[in-house]
């Protein structure tokens, strides 16, 4: 999502990104791509909102919950566990809206 934009409970929309692996992946099978969800503007991660993904995954096909906020955030992690440690990337430049299906 952009910078505020506003979402609808039950609009399914692209998220897309771009993350350059820190380090050359020698074993992917460890390694993993997930996107968490904030609510309250970045205090927070507790909503995953993709399962873990391949290492090279750009996009995901997202359905927005019914969870209401003016300051929703993402943060998209990437980690090849035990080799190199989860990095977390706040797209804090970007917070959206979630509003209620009504009132589109």
């Amino acid at each position: 999502p952009t910078a505020g934009q506003v979402l609808y409970a039950g609009q399914q929309i692209r998220v897309e990104w771009m993350t350059p692996s820190p380090i050359p992946i020698k074993w992917p099978s460890y390694c993993e791509i997930e996107l968490w969800l904030s609510l309250d503007g970045g205090r927070t991660y507790t909503m995953p909102i993709t399962p873990s993904m391949d290492p090279n995954t750009r996009f995901f096909y997202w359905i927005v919950p019914n969870t209401p906020t003016n300051s929703a955030l993402l943060d998209i992690r990437f980690g090849c566990e035990p080799f190199y440690p989860e990095s977390f990337h706040q797209q804090a430049a970007s917070p959206f809206v979630i509003a209620n299906s009504g009132n589109q």
